[in-house]
């Protein structure tokens, strides 16, 4: 039996958290999504409209004056459901990150329009949007911007645009696809891979803690740890084997990917 004060020992190490804590969030999220994704090919409104809310993005997107709530309407968001749709298989073609971040941008422009209202579904340029909801249609070597993510590889200031260009320019530097598919192939020789689960959001998570502050961090380890607490010693001693074999395998290869001295958010 494992007690929470040795869950919350074995989360002190950040790779080790960063795997619990994304099959945590996927298993509560992602999972439903991608299997529906898998089943009928691409993404829809409702998806458009769950993600972005699970995610933050909502408040990128345009929502109808008439509607008091501010919800996302069905028009807009089925048309980013298929701009993205669009270039499903072009996302599984591209040959780096560069030219699927240049893809990403094509959908980033659409979005926005022109100065015609009618056209335009986002606020801004929808770069960090665009990027979380294109890795649901094609996940493999592929992870989201995010700001916190970019900051805790030293990218801290610029437009969207210019930070995500630098963002996935240095995790294409790093070999980040060839480092997702050696993550993904050893959870699959340890018996510990699951449908639909993606070593490519664990980076992203260790990205994310990295840049996190001590106390929004602490406070991860606590619920990470109810959580182990909660699901029973069988299934949070497979949880945990998940974590350390990223971090026996990876942790290295992880901590190259973080600059010297990332900037610290205020922000959990």
């Amino acid at each position: 039996m494992i007690d929470s004060r040795q869950s919350e020992g074995y989360l002190n190490s950040l790779p080790v958290l960063a795997a619990i804590r994304y099959w945590w969030w996927w298993a509560s999220h992602d999972l439903a999504y991608l299997k529906r994704i898998g089943q009928t090919g691409a993404i829809d409104a409702q998806l458009v409209r769950s993600i972005a809310k699970d995610y933050g993005i909502a408040r990128g997107i345009r929502k109808e004056k008439n509607d008091p709530d501010g919800e996302i309407s069905a028009r807009r968001a089925t048309r980013i459901a298929e701009a993205v749709n669009r270039r499903n298989r072009d996302f599984s073609a591209c040959e780096s990150m560069t030219d699927r971040f240049n893809l990403c941008l094509d959908i980033v422009t659409e979005l926005k329009g022109n100065h015609d209202d009618n056209n335009r579904l986002t606020h801004y340029d929808f770069v960090s949007g665009v990027t979380k909801l294109s890795w649901f249609v094609a996940p493999d070597g592929w992870t989201m911007f995010d700001r916190l993510a970019a900051e805790a590889l030293g990218i801290k200031s610029g437009t969207a645009r210019e930070k995500a260009a630098k963002f996935y320019e240095r995790l294409a530097n790093a070999e980040f696809a060839a480092l997702a598919q050696e993550m993904n192939a050893a959870l699959e020789h340890n018996g510990l891979a699951a449908e639909h689960f993606h070593a490519e959001r664990i980076v992203d998570q260790y990205l994310w803690l990295s840049a996190s502050n001590p106390a929004g961090r602490s406070l991860i380890i606590e619920k990470v740890s109810a959580f182990l607490d909660s699901i029973g010693s069988e299934q949070s001693r497979r949880l945990l084997k998940i974590g350390k074999t990223i971090e026996g395998g990876f942790e290295g290869r992880l901590q190259n990917l973080i600059s010297e001295r990332p900037k610290t958010s205020r922000k959990k």
